[in-house]
């Protein structure tokens, strides 16, 4: 038998490139609103856990009080801004989706 080399593939899972990819999304939508989260992972599926997992978990890590206001503050500004814009333009329009173009 002959063993060959193996890449990235033998690691990553499409489940785990799911769980990458919408992970840097919701950093993504935070950065936006100018929030970082400086102790966000991904966790891999655990059956050994003591609170077993079969999912990947993107756990955002610990806050501290003053970050949690931050955050708060900043996000609630951003809602403040869209209601706004609301009030004065209406709702917004619902995204173009893949399927609309056809």
């Amino acid at each position: 038998m002959r063993l060959g080399t193996f890449g990235r593939e033998y690691w990553v899972t499409t489940e785990r490139e799911r769980a990458e990819d919408y992970g840097s999304e919701f950093v993504s939508a935070f950065r936006r609103l100018d929030i970082e989260f400086s102790d966000i992972s991904i966790k891999d599926p655990c059956d050994g856990c003591v609170v077993p997992t079969t999912d990947h978990v993107i756990k955002v890590g610990t806050i501290s009080v003053d970050e949690a206001a931050d955050f708060a503050e900043k996000v609630n500004r951003a809602m403040d801004q869209l209601a706004q814009y609301r009030k004065l333009h209406g709702p917004l329009p619902e995204p173009a989706t893949e399927n609309s173009a056809s």
